[in-house]
């Protein structure tokens, strides 16, 4: 599959400081990337980096095949953005505002803008002005209006800040139907990973301007354990409930360092799996105390291990 955006070795020096070093990755159509990382990471400048707004010291960036650098127009003809808050004419209509967009760049009929309009689900609203949006129509409007020339690649920075949990969603919807439907190449940076978690089909992990990984997010939802449930039996006999309960589980259980039994079950199945345990040490002749419920990870933690040093590895 070829790479919509590629990037290698980028690095940007501001000042006598660097802030970003040495970050390759590639995105590809249909899929929503998350660039992913604390506040101050260095996401919003390789996102101006990747529109245009600032040059690379060191490095490559490609889009569609195009050399920023060297092809800058033919490269910025295959991107469409948002960087920050998208700006609009508020006394005019979203209609209009499109309108005078679509004759700017030229070449963008009438029937695309209708189009577009479907996409975001902006029907009923269209007509009314701009002025009288929430932020999240605003943003809405925004993509929009970013992807009127078809554009291959979408790049937008903390898309969600400041929406309200109804706006995130339609918001997110939106990204996630015009890359899995449309096809695009979308990339989203942002600091929520639990956002990131209902978006995005794959997630590079940057802190201090270092790119410390790219998983897909399947990969980091399991290594929080999300989707699983996991017990701890207090029993009189713990060597013989391990051995009871590994023989009916078909999994390894030993006792852990307070002479206690841990086992995980799928969270679909956790409640009936939970009940036969009990019911299968209590057959056994063995002395049930307590059982209770102990704590995922959360994805936040292991976002918070990928960005702490080098990071540790997943998977």
């Amino acid at each position: 599959m070829e790479a919509i955006l590629k990037i290698e070795h980028l690095s940007k020096t501001l000042g006598s400081r660097e802030i970003l070093h040495d970050i390759s990755f590639e995105t590809y159509g249909g899929e929503v990337f998350g660039f992913l990382g604390p506040n101050g990471a260095g996401k919003t400048t390789l996102i101006k980096v990747v529109v245009g707004l600032l040059t690379l010291d060191t490095g490559k960036v490609t889009i569609a095949g195009k050399d920023l650098a060297k092809d800058f127009e033919a490269a910025l003809a295959n991107l469409g953005a948002i960087v920050e808050n998208p700006e609009f004419y508020k006394f005019l209509s979203g209609y209009d505002n499109l309108l005078q967009f679509a004759n700017m760049r030229g070449g963008v009929e009438k029937e695309r803008i209708d189009e577009v309009v479907r996409m975001v689900g902006l029907e009923n609203r269209i007509r009314e002005k701009v002025g009288r949006y929430s932020l999240g129509m605003r943003q809405r409007l925004g993509v929009a209006q970013a992807i009127l020339h078809r554009p291959k690649l979408l790049v937008l920075d903390e898309p969600t800040n400041g929406l309200d949990p109804a706006g995130i969603k339609d918001l997110r919807d939106v990204l996630k139907n015009l890359a899995h439907k449309e096809g695009v190449a979308v990339m989203v940076s942002s600091h929520l990973m639990s956002e990131m978690e209902l978006m995005c089909d794959r997630v590079g992990v940057i802190a201090n301007g270092v790119l410390r990984s790219v998983h897909p997010i399947e990969e980091l939802v399991s290594a929080a354990g999300i989707g699983q449930e996991e017990f701890v039996f207090s029993v009189d006999d713990p060597e013989k409930g391990a051995e009871v309960l590994s023989h009916a589980f078909e999994t390894e259980v030993k006792p852990n360092e307070e002479g206690k039994l841990d086992l995980t079950f799928p969270k679909e199945e956790a409640q009936t799996s939970l009940a036969r345990a009990n019911r299968i040490l209590i057959e056994s002749g063995i002395s049930l105390y307590t059982v209770s419920k102990k704590e995922n990870r959360r994805l936040e933690d292991v976002f918070i291990e990928l960005t702490r040093g080098e990071g540790k590895q997943i998977g």
